[in-house]
């Protein structure tokens, strides 16, 4: 973020994106903390879990061994003391105290006499309070808590030095009825507190600890492999479900059967596979559907190691999407033949919508920019939508004659898509209409509808011909979103789910409506561009002549390159006119580029033209131009090259004038060379004179006039220069042959785009006869 200090880009779109990059790569990385801290706590709890399950099948263990391994397993990992107590003999009888705290042994026997807990008020409430089963969770411990848990100041003063900060009790059941409880307590030693999920595992894993004390032979037999199984499972926030060879669930927890769209695991069961299944048709992440025995959990049973699967699961009736990761491991019998398959379901869905709609905007981004045609471009994006955010996309823009025109329309049937734009030509959109896309034009707010009852198309649409063909549309869900550029909205794209059925959701349209802000842009960017290319092409028309006159004598031709975007006017200009002396050619360039460059070249052409015309001097014009540039307040300069043909008899001179530009090149017996004297720049200063050079034109012979564009020509290492123009000029035989000379020249000798305006001029006097 502080790269902006050195690099000198505060607020550049280099350093936008790497500030965009960092705080969303920062806000990704804080879920992935946040998200991993919570699989460390769920992994944590399933090892206790796993743990508490090894110390209840162990066999041959006492009730104290077993008693003191279940403490330890609590304390310090989930608490720093507990305490564990049983009904016997409808009384109160203390299994154990273990604590992880300073003065452990003191701490332990005096709370092996009184435990600090609501439930030990009175001596005579303790077995009540055990059998009433209440889970009591107590986040902070205050002064009332403390003061109803003592019984004398001597009890007080040991709680004092405590120091405890959260206590949970939950009870202990088994085969239905209560047989005890277990007090966890925190201190401030350990800094933590309890809440609601800590109270939630220690109600599972109560469970396991009456069962291990169950199995210790304090109460009960073995509890049931389903039991544990609950235990375990059921606390975990992924999707669990267990099945056997054939495809029979016999296990599934709450968070499974909330995944597949069922009240409780019991109601999971008793549906058949089969039907489960059928709800949903699944895809893979590229689109290609995904078989029911193709499914993880059904390789394993078949003897194979699938590896994770990314599943895109549709529901069939209300269209919802769903990204799963599908995992499965085998459990084997004893011969090492799978018998079971344990499937965990991880929902993947708003990490794999916020991949989905990242890739989305950058593929719409590019192809929003690949193009200045903007119509076509909108297709192309109306089409990318289909089917990955709906089954149907509509692109509209307003016309001259208040109509919302259609510019695109999509689905994944041609014979469909045809049908819309029939359907758009017959029954257009008026801007003025009180609903729908004209709506969102006006107002500039999106429209999300995920029901499309009849009688709101009935409302909306007064004709029954065309309310019947717009019902064969088959619409579920529809949303509308405006294109929005600065000058406000521009356009709308519509969004419709049909045969899809899917319901389109918050997510989706925060997607669309980015999409639309986006391609707003683009288009307002690609008029304005064409129309500043509009202006620039007719402003560079109006700098040069409409065409070159036809010279008697004398045969004409030139060539114009314009370099860089098409907004750019260049400053090269030209002209050819007959003064009262004779005819004069004449070329130039000017400094700068746009519009002040296009200003000084009308200027400089115009001035040139009139003076010429008038005083028949090429050195009077010149004079005429400077007095005017030097007069000006910003500086302005530009270059010249003036050749006056004047006809002498049998003969013609050329008197050439060069005022800060290149000299001419005279082709003659096929070899070209520069002629006229160098003068100063036209603008640069008030007195500046200028000398001319004349030549006797033989008939044939070639006056070649260019700018610099030419010869500044850039060929990556080098450029073009006077020797490579001299040479490519060897031998031409008319005008025309030397501008075509010149251009396959440069062509071939450029690299990477054309760095200036070139223009050539070119004259050849045909002879006396």
């Amino acid at each position: 973020m502080l790269s902006g200090q050195w690099n000198h880009n505060w607020g550049t779109d280099a350093y936008l994106v790497r500030l965009v990059v960092v705080v969303v790569g920062a806000a990704f990385a804080c879920l992935g903390a946040r998200s991993r801290v919570r699989l460390g706590v769920d992994r944590n709890r399933f090892r206790v879990l796993s743990r508490a399950a090894q110390i209840s099948d162990s066999a041959g263990g006492s009730v104290e061994e077993t008693v003191q391994r279940l403490g330890e397993l609590v304390v310090p990992g989930l608490a720093d003391i507990c305490v564990i107590d049983v009904l016997r003999d409808a009384d109160v009888e203390r299994l154990a105290v273990v604590a992880a705290v300073g003065r452990r042994e003191e701490i332990e026997a005096r709370l092996r006499v009184r435990t600090p807990g609501p439930a030990d008020i009175a001596p005579g409430e303790r077995t009540a309070g055990l059998l009433s089963g209440e889970v009591t969770l107590v986040r902070r411990v205050d002064e009332a808590y403390l003061a109803g848990a003592a019984y004398d100041p001597d009890d007080r003063r040991f709680l004092d030095t405590l120091r405890l900060r959260s206590v949970l009790t939950v009870p202990l059941r088994a085969r239905g009825r209560t047989i005890g409880a277990m007090v966890l307590l925190v201190t401030a030693q350990s800094g933590r507190d309890y809440g609601e999920d800590d109270l939630e595992f220690a109600q599972v894993l109560s469970g396991r600890v009456a069962l291990a004390l169950d199995n210790a032979g304090l109460f009960s037999e073995l509890e049931s492999l389903e039991a544990q199984q609950t235990a375990a499972l059921g606390s975990l926030a992924e999707a669990v479900t267990i099945e056997r060879t054939g495809g029979e669930l016999i296990y599934a927890n709450a968070a499974a059967a909330r995944a597949l769209g069922y009240a409780g695991p019991e109601e999971l069961l008793r549906e058949p596979r089969a039907a489960v299944v059928d709800q949903f048709d699944s895809f893979t992440e590229e689109g290609v559907r995904v078989l029911p025995e193709e499914l993880p959990g059904r390789r394993v049973l078949a003897g194979e190691r699938p590896a994770p699967l990314l599943v895109r699961a549709v529901h069939r009736e209300t269209g919802e999407e769903r990204w799963r990761v599908v995992k499965s491991t085998a459990v084997l019998d004893r011969d090492g033949r799978p018998r079971l398959a344990v499937n965990v379901l991880e929902d993947v869905t708003d990490v794999k919508r916020a991949e989905l709609a990242q890739r989305f905007l950058a593929e719409a981004g590019e192809l929003l920019s690949s193009s200045l045609d903007y119509e076509e471009t909108l297709v192309r994006v109306a089409r990318l939508v289909v089917p990955q955010l709906a089954d149907w996309c509509g692109v509209n823009l307003p016309d001259e004659r208040g109509m919302l025109r259609s510019v695109a329309v999509a689905h994944v049937d041609p014979d469909k898509t045809a049908y819309a734009e029939d359907y758009n030509r017959r029954y257009p959109t008026r801007v003025a209409n009180g609903g729908g896309a004209a709506a969102v034009l006006r107002s500039g707010s999106a429209q999300l509808l995920n029901e499309i009852p009849d009688a709101l198309l009935e409302a909306a649409i007064d004709d029954p011909e065309q309310l019947a063909e717009l019902r064969l549309l088959g619409m579920r869900a529809v949303m509308i979103v405006p294109m929005v550029a600065a000058s406000g909205p521009i356009g709308t794209i519509t969004f419709v789910s049909a045969e899809s059925g899917r319901r389109f959701s918050p997510a989706d349209l925060v997607l669309a409506e980015e999409l639309g802000r986006r391609a707003g842009t683009a288009v307002e960017n690609a008029r304005l561009y064409s129309e500043r290319s509009h202006i620039a092409r007719t402003l560079q028309a109006s700098l040069l002549p409409d065409a070159l006159p036809e010279v008697p004598g004398f045969e004409v031709a030139s060539m114009y390159r314009p370099a860089g975007q098409e907004t750019f006017v260049g400053g090269d200009f030209y002209d050819a006119f007959e003064s009262s002396s004779g005819w004069m050619l004449l070329i130039g360039d000017v400094t700068g580029r746009g519009a002040e460059a296009a200003a000084l070249t009308a200027q400089a052409r115009h001035t040139l033209r009139i003076a010429a015309t008038l005083l028949g001097d090429p050195v009077a014009a010149v004079r005429q131009l400077n007095r005017a540039l030097a007069d000006k307040s910003e500086l302005s300069i530009c270059t010249v090259a003036i050749v006056h043909l004047r006809r002498r008899g049998p003969v013609t001179v050329a008197t050439v004038l060069c005022a800060g530009h290149p000299p001419p090149m005279l082709v003659r017996d096929g070899i070209a060379r520069p002629v006229g004297r160098p003068g100063p720049l036209v603008g640069a200063w008030g007195d500046s004179t200028w000398t001319t050079d004349s030549i006797e034109l033989r008939g044939g012979e070639l006056l070649v006039l260019y700018t610099d564009g030419v010869i500044d020509a850039d060929g990556g290492e080098e450029r073009f220069g006077d020797a490579r123009l001299a040479q490519c000029l060897h031998g031409a035989r008319d005008p025309r042959d030397a501008v075509e000379r010149i251009r396959g020249a440069l062509g071939s000798f450029e690299e990477g785009a054309q760095a200036d305006d070139t223009a050539v001029l070119a004259v050849q006097w045909l002879g006396a006869a």
